[in-house]
């Protein structure tokens, strides 16, 4: 039946007066091999507003469609060239994003073929005969979705071009933080440093200064979540960083410092999980603190030693609890150390299995004595995730422990004589787990304004001296027990033990400065109320570079003119001086 037989249809009338100029409700595209078909359609099409292009076949109809882009489509099916079908695939294929809506005119019934109207990318199908009625309405239906469409579409367009500026605004953020949590960095290019984040921002953080002994600080962390929300905490955190390594004071007071900022800014869910390590300036003693990272891992020539979390993150608690204090372990040529975040090991493959129980341990086993692991520790990696989006921002730091890492030491020698002074404070029982703040305590009475350059050194001798005052006289504790390669681990679990249950006893610490025109001074004296060494553990306090523990005492002997044990070593004197040449125990070893 053709489309001229359909005018004298119930519900068809032709002879309406138009409500709407042609073209009024845009282009529509006539499809039929039939010309009286194309022209009444055409009449029909004019009169609701539309401009109309014919085409005489399927091939014919790409062509129109191709120059006129128009609003919708009438497709016949039954055509020769292209039928109906294939050239309404074209047409959806040409028109990408845009919704075009394709009515079918069929004169077939059968469920199949009007199923294949549907598949072939038809949005309706009008069966002939139909009234002009219902060709109004199925139109007026096409329409409604088209518009809707098109409103959905410009909201896209708009939110796309929001995000990409979004996306614009966030690189160049990203690109001055990380400038300003950075540029202040050193040795950068003497580590073995990957970051990957998981979006722009990156909440892994990596951070490095020299100390004025020459020693080097590290600090890795790793913000709750990932993002901007992860990454907004890390300005603050280096300015204190940097601050601090700066004056030289010691770890303890580096990590009270950032924990004090971080808990007073960040809000309560918020947290830094961090491994903070030190260098000693001579190169033999490592420093180390884990709060809430995953172990760093240690290689030697004796094997792996894993340094394990063993205190909480930074900014949950006002104040740091005294039993996660920082820890020691001796250092030799050739001693590799590996740090990473948590989104190395929860890195997940396919299948969902993570890198730590995919390979990490495995590669970390082949891990080979004064060698690079993180080529290895990368490609592994990237093979095990390889079909996974990346879930959480991830760090790897190898750091090789040898000298090119340090520096030379910050010596003022041009500083002139002053006054001297004397000062002095004492310990006792519950206090004595609290490494005491001592260079705080005299930068902010003014008593180092002269000796600032010295403050590193300082420092470090009072802690060395503080500690063994602690550790051998009151506690009583046997070095020997570092012998084994788990014996530092024994060690500072002991201290904690006997700290925990309570001691009884005092420990008094006494500084005072003696400003000479050729060598300034300063004397300390450390005295202890516990039962002191046997003669036999004071000799045992020289130094001596195949046993695993007195290196602190060593240390101290290197930077100080004199070390003197009096009282069976419950009472010892230190004094360091400096002149115009610094001493050559501050120089790095080679």
């Amino acid at each position: 039946m053709t489309l001229s037989e359909l005018a004298a249809a119930p519900g068809m009338t032709l002879n309406a007066v138009a409500k709407l100029a042609p073209g009024a409700r845009g282009c529509a595209l006539i499809v039929d091999d039939e010309p009286s078909n194309r022209r009444l359609l055409s009449l029909m099409l004019a009169q609701e507003g539309f401009r109309t292009v014919e085409a005489s076949d399927g091939a014919d109809a790409l062509r129109c469609f191709a120059d006129e882009r128009p609003d919708i489509v009438f497709m016949d099916i039954m055509m020769p060239e292209m039928d109906g079908f294939e050239a309404t695939r074209a047409i959806k294929a040409m028109s990408e994003m845009d919704f075009v809506p394709v009515i079918f005119l069929t004169a077939l019934t059968e469920e199949h073929s009007l199923m294949r109207c549907i598949q072939a990318g038809g949005d309706d199908f009008l069966s002939k005969p139909f009234s002009f009625i219902v060709l109004k309405a199925r139109i007026l239906a096409m329409e409604r979705v088209r518009d809707l469409q098109r409103t959905l579409a410009a909201k896209q367009r708009a939110l796309s071009a929001l995000l990409e500026q979004e996306l614009e605004e966030q690189a160049l953020a990203e690109r001055v933080l990380s400038r300003a949590v950075m540029n202040r960095n050193v040795a950068m290019d003497r580590l073995g440093l990957v970051q990957r984040p998981a979006s722009i921002f990156n909440g892994d953080l990596v951070l490095t200064q020299h100390l004025p002994d020459g020693g080097l600080r590290l600090l890795v962390g790793d913000f709750t979540g990932h993002g901007l929300a992860a990454a907004i905490g890390a300005l603050p955190v280096a300015d204190a960083f940097h601050a601090t390594a700066r004056k030289g004071v010691d770890d303890a007071h580096v990590l009270a410092e950032i924990n004090h900022k971080l808990y007073r800014i960040l809000p309560a869910d918020r947290f830094l999980a961090a491994c903070l390590i030190s260098i000693s300036g001579n190169g033999d003693e490592l420093r180390w603190w884990n709060g809430g990272m995953p172990s760093a891992w240690l290689r030697t020539a004796d094997g792996l030693h894993e340094l394990s979390s063993h205190a909480l993150p930074l900014g949950i608690l006002p104040e740091l609890p005294a039993r996660g204090s920082p820890r020691r372990i001796p250092l030799s040529r050739g001693d590799r150390l590996l740090l990473m975040s948590d989104g190395l090991l929860e890195a997940s493959d396919d299948q969902g299995q993570m890198f730590v129980n995919a390979g990490f341990d495995e590669v970390l086993s082949n891990w080979a004595f004064d060698q690079p692991l993180l080529p290895a520790l990368l490609a592994a990696l990237d093979a095990h995730s390889l079909a996974t989006e990346q879930s959480d921002d991830i760090a790897v730091v190898e750091i090789p422990l040898d000298s090119d890492l340090l520096a030379t030491p910050n010596l003022d020698r041009d500083a002139a004589p002053g006054s001297g002074w004397r000062w002095s404070m004492e310990l006792s029982d519950e206090r004595l787990g609290s490494q005491p703040a001592i260079v705080a305590a005299l930068r902010s009475l003014g008593l180092l304004d002269r000796l600032e350059a010295h403050a590193g050194a300082l420092e470090t001798i009072l802690t060395e001296l503080y500690s063994n005052a602690l550790e051998h006289g009151v506690l009583q504790l046997d070095s020997s027990m570092k012998a084994t390669p788990d014996g530092f681990d024994a060690y500072y679990r002991e201290r904690e033990q006997r700290l925990a249950a309570g001691c009884v006893g005092r420990v008094t610490l006494s500084l005072s400065y003696e400003p000479h025109a050729e060598a300034d001074c300063v004397r300390i004296q450390v005295t202890d109320t516990g039962d002191g060494f046997s003669e036999k553990a004071v000799s045992e306090l020289a130094p001596d570079s195949m046993r695993p523990w007195g290196r602190g005492i060593a240390m101290v002997r290197n930077l100080c003119e004199s070390v003197v044990f009096r009282e069976n070593g419950s009472q010892v004197e230190a004094v360091y001086r400096w002149s115009s040449e610094p001493p050559l125990s501050a120089i790095p070893i080679e």
